[in-house]
């Protein structure tokens, strides 16, 4: 298999495991790469790989590049950015994705200084727009009132994606894929970081938050008051669901930034956004693209969340939400 030349995801290791954003990434690099003929390889660090590199086959690479050393048992800057950039030297890829994690953020900006390359970093897209191998980032500029396109004219391609922006593919066990051990040499390197000690701790139990929901009800303007807000934030209580608000109610101080939804704010992707009386502007869309199922309840017909809503109801938001309400507890039993 000609590894050279194609689509390239870091990969992170979580738990000995591939994190998520890593299996989001993959599923974007998929997407790429079947766009244009090319394979994806996952590139991989640490002390054991094993594990992570059939999930990177399993979840759409076709190959995977890995360097399994003791030194790399945790993420250290120097070490981790000496081994991926031996990767990127040997393969020469077109483009490498990488998780806008605080460790892949790091590394971002040392591969880039390491290589010579330029960085896009925090994209909320990407993809071909001519017939080379040249990528068009998508990221949000002034606070997120613009979205600027940037293309680079260094080899690879590197920038760095946060979380929520791309679906992953499912998992399919079935798929096979070439798993390549690379040794890299780290005589006289030291490390940035010494770990003397470790001690794993109980996993907390997850708050609810509209990161992490399943169901999350976002307030807009539309609720008039800050009363109004408070009461759409006592309906998301009673059906078990997150809250959140549009940017406008942030301004008004009626709620602080890390309820905002949107593009500025968190981006989320629910299995039900429930969204009352936000009009949908472009701040606001790109920040919940990536829900399962988006209901939309606004006074105005021509209010734009409509546009991409899968289900609209035009009308007062306080005379809707009993009836929501009644429906979705029946649902749920």
């Amino acid at each position: 298999m000609e590894l050279k030349q194609n689509i390239c995801v870091y990969i992170e290791i979580a738990g000995g495991a591939l994190s998520p954003l890593s299996i989001e990434l993959l599923g974007k690099a998929r997407q790429l790469a079947d766009a244009k003929g090319k394979k994806v390889v996952a590139f991989v660090a640490g002390a054991d790989t094993a594990k992570a590199s059939q999930e990177a086959i399993s979840y759409g690479a076709d190959a995977v590049a890995a360097v399994e050393d003791g030194a790399l048992a945790a993420y250290d800057s120097v070490l981790y950015t000496k081994a991926i950039a031996a990767l990127a030297e040997k393969y020469e890829p077109s483009v490498i994705l990488i998780g806008g994690s605080p460790d892949g953020r790091d590394l971002g900006g040392r591969l880039s200084a390491q290589l010579g390359v330029g960085l896009v970093a925090d994209c909320t897209d990407v993809r071909f727009e001519g017939d080379d191998d040249t990528l068009t980032w998508i990221r949000p500029a002034y606070t997120g009132k613009l979205f600027v396109k940037i293309q680079t004219t260094t080899r690879p391609q590197l920038a760095t994606i946060s979380d929520k922006i791309f679906h992953g593919t499912p998992a399919d066990p079935s798929r096979t894929g070439e798993i390549v051990k690379e040794s890299v040499d780290f005589t006289g390197v030291a490390p940035s970081v010494t770990v003397t000690g470790f001690e794993p701790v109980e996993k907390e139990a997850e708050e609810l938050t509209i990161t992490t929901a399943d169901i999350v009800v976002g307030a807009g303007r539309g609720v008039q008051t800050e009363d109004g807000m408070k009461a759409v934030q006592a309906f998301a209580q009673r059906i078990g669901a997150a809250f959140g608000v549009s940017k406008p109610l942030v301004d008004k101080e009626w709620a602080p930034y890390e309820w905002q939804i949107g593009i500025t704010g968190k981006k989320i992707a629910p299995k039900i956004y429930i969204a009352l009386g936000i009009s949908g502007a472009i701040q606001h869309k790109l920040g919940i693209q990536d829900a399962g199922l988006i209901i939309a309840v606004n006074k105005d017909p021509d209010a734009p969340i409509f546009k991409f809503a899968h289900y609209g109801i035009v009308g007062d938001l306080f005379e809707v939400m009993p009836e929501l309400e009644k429906q979705i507890k029946k649902i749920r039993g």
